[in-house]
């Protein structure tokens, strides 16, 4: 029997190997799926880090983008201010006005001044223009784009005067409310008084015919003479910019886009779907549509437009690591690559995290006095308001403007001039230190400070005012003070049915105002009670 044993052992392991190599194909293939299912995993996680990142860079075009955009309309709003000061405008100021923003300016094709005129004042309009270009018509375009003088209308919105008059030498007495976008856009520029855009229109001057749009501010001036006067109705004008989208693109994020990127502007007002700028495709390549990233930008002067960025597959490629490979190919490194692959990913979502922040934050800060800027403002006025509501408590809101500060600055300089706005705003912020006070520069030289539930707001701007004087900046061109002073205006309100945020802010500029114009370096209090009354 013992000479048998070994046959037995034998047959035993004979038949046991068939089920060792069954066992190891299933466990090879079980195996085989895991790094499979991981690799898969892996390279799906990857994408979501390649996106992620992606998506932070086109946050950054849109930002750039949207900052230009807005600085264009910044220098139109200025241009506006400027020419209200101008008691008579005339072709030779209007160019002397435009011709340097227009030579630093290649987003802006043209400035032009324009009028709202009547059947009635029409001839004399006329009349008075061909004075200035002898041969000055009012025109508009036929169905067959001729150029023929107006219809009868209610009203026309003739082009009176156009920079650079070289090329825009037809413009002059179009008719702009003759073409149903711009009269939109008129008439709510002249309802509303703020600045208003049309829709996009084609620039035909322009190569490729780009697309562009115009933006219109309102003026609301004392009739040229008698001829033109209607009752008591004040004289309607409009200082109107031509801004090139293709070149906001260029000057924003041009040198940061890539032929893998595909970008569009969009503007969707009221449900349009009108493309306003659209890079040419690349037909070789695969674009990711799902992976498409949209930006909506704060209100472009009344519209809405969003800024959308698709990826091209081989910009995803490109970006792409060989982990999920080496860990499906190589089993006995799956633990260090996945560690890796966790830990980068990790720092990848970090950065961006902190890129994230960054942009935040640089987007509420004033770049000059580090203090909160309008934007910042605003978000917070609107949270401490409703939070005020909520407590049935009182918020209170003072503003602040620099006594005389543009002799400072054409005086002493736009470096003294910041440096004095440096030293105000450091100022400022040592007197309001509560969690939820702001200090804010609202434009310019003038600033705010937001006191939710302050018992005596006046004092505070007291101090501010002193504070202010007590910096001793020399001002010898001031009328108030051979230092640099403030002027303040507070107003402190309830939430209620009686009193809303913009009453809020109308007050607080009244006082201010008031402030100004008792003599400046004073703090002057709105009391919802009794009117205006001087701190």
């Amino acid at each position: 029997m013992q000479s048998e044993r070994p046959f037995t052992e034998v047959a035993s392991i004979a038949k046991a190997s068939p089920i060792i190599r069954i066992v190891t194909l299933i466990l090879a293939a079980l195996s085989i799926l895991m790094f499979a299912a991981l690799a898969r995993f892996l390279y799906q996680a990857e994408t979501n880090a390649i996106h992620q990142s992606f998506a932070a860079e086109v946050a950054q075009q849109a930002l750039s983008f949207e900052r230009e955009v807005v600085l264009n309309l910044e220098i139109l709003f200025a241009l506006n201010a400027s020419v209200s000061l101008v008691e008579t405008m005339t072709p030779d100021r209007f160019d002397q006005l435009t011709d340097d923003v227009l030579a630093r300016s290649p987003a802006i094709q043209a400035f032009a001044w324009a009028q709202i005129v009547t059947p009635e004042t029409l001839v004399a309009f006329e009349s008075r223009m061909k004075d200035w270009y002898p041969g000055y018509r009012v025109t508009e375009r036929n169905a067959n784009g001729e150029v023929v003088p107006v219809s009868l209308r209610p009203q026309y919105a003739p082009v009176q005067m156009i920079e650079p008059i070289e090329s825009n030498q037809a413009a002059l007495g179009f008719d702009l409310a003759s073409e149903p976008r711009r009269l939109a856009a008129l008439l709510q520029s002249m309802e509303s008084g703020k600045m208003v855009a049309t829709a996009g229109i084609t620039l035909v001057q322009e190569p490729d015919n780009q697309r562009g749009f115009l933006v219109f501010t309102p003026q609301f001036l004392p009739p040229v003479n008698e001829r033109e006067a209607i009752g008591n109705e004040p004289r309607v004008v409009f200082v109107n910019g031509v801004f090139r989208v293709g070149e906001l693109v260029n000057q924003s994020v041009g040198s940061r886009l890539s032929q893998q990127m595909q970008l569009q502007v969009v503007d969707r007002t009221r449900g349009a779907q009108d493309v306003l700028y659209s890079m040419p495709p690349d037909p070789s390549e695969h674009w990711l549509t799902s992976q498409t990233v949209v930006h909506d930008l704060p209100d472009v002067a009344g519209r809405q437009w969003y800024f959308e960025v698709t990826p091209a597959a081989s910009l995803y490629s490109q970006r792409r690591s060989y982990v999920p490979w080496l860990v499906f190919g190589s089993g006995t490194v799956v633990v260090v690559l996945l560690v890796i692959y966790v830990f980068v990913t990790q720092r990848q979502t970090q950065d961006l995290n902190a890129a994230k922040s960054e942009l935040e934050r640089i987007s509420l800060t004033d770049s000059l006095t580090g203090l909160a800027n309008r934007r910042h403002f605003d978000q917070h006025l609107e949270q401490q308001w409703a939070l005020a509501a909520r407590q049935h408590s009182a918020l209170s809101l003072v503003m602040l403007d620099i006594d005389n500060f543009k002799p400072y600055n054409d005086e002493y300089g736009h470096p003294e001039g910041d440096a004095a706005l440096e030293q105000v705003a450091k100022a400022l912020r040592q007197v309001a230190t509560r969690p939820l006070d702001l200090v804010a520069r609202y434009g310019g030289e003038e600033f705010a400070l937001i006191l939710p539930d302050t018992e005596d707001p006046a004092d505070i701007a007291e101090k501010c005012r002193r504070r202010i004087e007590a910096l001793a900046l020399r001002h010898e061109y001031s009328s108030v003070a051979r230092v640099v002073t403030i002027s303040a205006g507070v107003c402190t309100l309830k939430p209620s049915e009686n009193h809303s945020l913009k009453e809020l802010t109308e007050f607080a500029d009244d006082a201010l105002y008031q402030a100004k114009e008792e003599g400046r370096n004073r703090v002057v209090v709105y009391s919802a009670e009794r009117g205006l009354n001087r701190g």
